[in-house]
């Protein structure tokens, strides 16, 4: 009965900790042009998801962007790119480390403070998302700020992600 028991828990646990993993292990961008033609293709075989060129032309067509802001954009999205990959890489370690320490004789108190450490990750990511947002926001007109929040309501009303992605914008 005991075992069952523990099972049951690790196994409650597992799944927790596979979802921050999950998290930590979101697809990067495709190396080469050769992936991210293949992507298109599949992109395109399974019906409305369209490219990341793509999403980006109709950003900027929805929000009526200038050539000018469009480059804006992408800059800060790269300049915020290699804090938001690293942070990526220490979730995915933390995650495993974790993992195998939910697996062993790790005490209590060690796991807590293990998950704390990937919590504290999410949150610096969640920061940094938000200053990247800020950035952009000044890029944007007052009318282009309000479409895009009217586009992110869309999002959420149709699944898409909760809260914005900078690796998706243009």
């Amino acid at each position: 009965m005991i075992s069952k028991e523990f099972t049951l828990i690790v196994s409650v646990l597992t799944l927790g900790i596979g979802g921050t993993m999950a998290l930590a292990n979101s697809p990067q961008e495709p190396p080469s042009s050769v992936l991210l033609s293949e992507t298109k293709i599949l992109a395109q075989q399974n019906g409305n998801q369209p490219s990341r060129r793509d999403r980006g032309e109709q950003f900027q067509q929805k929000l009526n962007l200038s050539d000018e802001q469009m480059q804006q954009l992408r800059n800060i999205r790269e300049k915020y790119r290699p804090q938001m990959e690293q942070l990526k890489t220490q979730m995915r370690t933390q995650g495993q480390e974790l993992s195998q320490m939910m697996q062993g004789n790790t005490s209590e108190s060690d796991l807590k403070r293990k998950h704390q450490e990937i919590i504290d990750l999410r949150q610096e990511m969640g920061n940094i998302r938000f200053e990247s947002m800020l950035e952009m926001r000044q890029v944007l007109t007052t009318e282009q700020r309000q479409q895009f929040a009217q586009f992110l309501q869309q999002r959420r009303q149709t699944g898409g992600r909760k809260r914005p992605n900078i690796e998706e914008m243009p």
